[in-house]
């Protein structure tokens, strides 16, 4: 779904190059112009980011705490509306598209071509991570892990 997107945004706007990090892609044919900057070490994790004008964090199961590190950067964030995603971002310090090619490819283009909301969420993501704090962030993946259990049926003994 990212890739399918991030080609739609490319198509949209063919003058975007898309940073892929993290990976080898030497296996992957990637249809868009693109750099892939492979594995980075942790050093050199925060330059990288700080290039970026956006970045795209999908999650349909767990949250990393990536968006926390690409916001502490400067970098706004788009991902998909979820409740997996939404206990760490919401609409002052991320875009929450649908988890659809186009939803989130338009997400991203706002992003790129919106100045005043890339500033707004710049400083939201900005305030988010300076309220980070990992027992706290710990407790909240808690919460919701709970919150999940809750929601299982449990058998008759």
């Amino acid at each position: 779904l990212g890739l399918l997107a991030l080609g739609e945004l490319c198509r949209r706007m063919p003058d975007v190059e898309v940073v892929f990090a993290g990976w080898n892609l030497k296996r992957y044919r990637i249809p868009f112009r693109h750099a892939d900057a492979g594995v980075v070490p942790m050093g050199g994790l925060a330059p990288l980011y700080r290039s970026c004008d956006a970045a795209l964090v999908l999650s349909f199961t767990n949250l990393s705490l990536l968006p926390l590190e690409l916001m502490a950067c400067g970098v706004p964030v788009v991902s998909n509306h979820g409740p997996q995603v939404e206990w760490l971002l919401d609409p002052a310090n991320a875009v929450l598209a649908p988890p659809t090619v186009d939803g989130l490819a338009a997400a991203l283009h706002r992003v790129l071509t919106d100045p005043a909301q890339r500033d707004a969420l710049v400083r939201g993501g900005l305030e988010r991570a300076a309220r980070a704090d990992a027992a706290a962030e710990a407790e909240l993946v808690a919460a919701v892990l709970r919150q999940c259990a809750d929601t299982v049926p449990r058998s008759a003994a």
